[in-house]
């Protein structure tokens, strides 16, 4: 059995996630595809967004998803 956790909101912070993005092909597809699917570049709120941004509900469940993910699965 596998099992995956994730940290919980609180957890975000601006810049999380840009040294993978700009590091690593793939995980550069797949935060691209978030901005794609999520209708907004969820990637300028992650690596440039004020702490206030971050901390709204439909910026961060995203943000720590696709951060935790890419982190995991590309490092």
């Amino acid at each position: 059995m596998k099992a995956y956790i994730f940290p919980g909101q609180g957890a975000q912070f601006t810049g999380m996630g840009k040294d993978i993005y700009e590091s690593n092909p793939k995980a550069r597809s797949l935060f691209d595809q978030a901005n794609a699917i999520l209708g907004f570049r969820i990637t300028d709120s992650m690596f440039d967004g004020t702490a206030e941004e971050l901390k709204q509900t439909r910026v961060t469940q995203p943000a720590i998803f696709i951060h935790s993910g890419s982190d995991r699965a590309f490092r």
